[in-house]
């Protein structure tokens, strides 16, 4: 029996919180899906959930057990978090939510930790023998242009190609910066769902076609199965993964190159949800028992274009 489903940090992932809706009233009609933010009378998530809660940034050292009582409260079966700041926090008290009840849909602290940093993430890339672009340590003797980016960022925040060694100087200053290969290709993210036997459930490339702010606008399901078994080949490697996990990669005409691992849903897996591959409903049967399988049905060549749509509050007030 499956209860109520939370989605924490919600903010504009709208589709997110109706594919669970969406999902969870075939097992259960009378079953909710809350939401968390920051600030969720300002989050359009948060107005189309079931129910909110306004939360403190998640390195306040209350979050936790706020969480936890509003999990007791609401009957949460499952926890749904979904930004990169929170995934090492709730993998840690994983344990111990489990002990009242619930379950926190993420994946072991160790993943979540390797892949918060993008320097232990290249580690791995390397320990284990995938393509990944070199880091730069000296910026004085490379071939320009090169790609900086933040260690600890997501989103692409602060992500930029630079031409010269006059603006890598620059950013040099900021000592959070790391400096790699520039990389040309078509660049993926692959959505992937691995159940709690760490199998792999489901593998959806999307190529990106256009980026807004760091988030996907522009996107379309490619059946590519050298990328496919390339995932395969790595998902083998992520021992204590679990759920929906967003790989990027670019491709070239002789290298596919992996960029970063987002263990948490990613903002273009609406993409993947309406090509067919349902994450909500794997992470459902998933908790719920069911032996899950390899699903490859859903469609090839499903093109997504994001706009900018609204969510009308009446009688609103600060």
């Amino acid at each position: 029996m499956i209860n109520n489903i939370l989605i924490t940090s919600v903010g504009r992932r709208v589709s997110l919180v109706r594919n669970f809706q969406e999902a969870l009233k075939r097992f259960n009609p009378k079953a909710k899906v809350y939401t968390t933010d920051l600030k969720p009378h300002l989050s359009a998530a948060c107005q189309i959930s079931d129910g909110f809660l306004a939360v403190p940034r998640v390195n306040d050292k209350t979050y936790m057990n706020i969480l936890k009582s509003y999990c007791l409260e609401k009957n949460i079966s499952i926890v749904v978090p979904t930004i990169d700041t929170e995934l090492h926090l709730l993998a840690k008290a994983k344990e111990e939510f489990w002990e009242v009840g619930i379950f926190i849909a993420v994946s072991s602290l160790n993943v979540c930790e390797t892949f918060y940093l993008k320097s232990t993430t290249e580690r791995f890339f390397v320990e284990y023998g995938f393509d990944t672009p070199r880091s730069i340590d000296n910026i004085s003797y490379c071939d320009y242009p090169i790609f900086a980016k933040l260690n600890n960022s997501s989103c692409s925040v602060g992500a930029k190609i630079v031409y010269t060694l006059e603006e890598a100087m620059v950013l040099r200053y900021d000592k959070n910066y790391v400096f790699q290969e520039f990389i040309r290709g078509d660049e993926f993210t692959i959505d992937v769902f691995i159940d709690t036997k760490n199998e792999v459930i489901a593998i959806v490339p999307r190529q990106r076609l256009e980026v807004r702010a760091g988030e996907v606008s522009k996107a379309l399901t490619v059946k590519d199965q050298k990328i496919i078994d390339e995932i395969k080949r790595l998902c083998a490697c992520l021992e204590g993964a679990y759920g929906c996990i967003t790989i990027q990669l670019f491709k070239s005409k002789d290298r596919i190159v992996f960029i970063e691992i987002n263990p948490r849903f990613g903002g273009g897996y609406p993409l993947s949800y309406h090509a067919g591959a349902n994450f909500a409903d794997y992470l459902i049967r998933d908790f719920m028992g069911e032996i899950l399988s390899f699903e490859d049905g859903w469609r090839d060549k499903t093109l997504m274009l994001r706009y900018d749509a609204e969510v009308i509050v009446d009688g609103f007030s600060l």
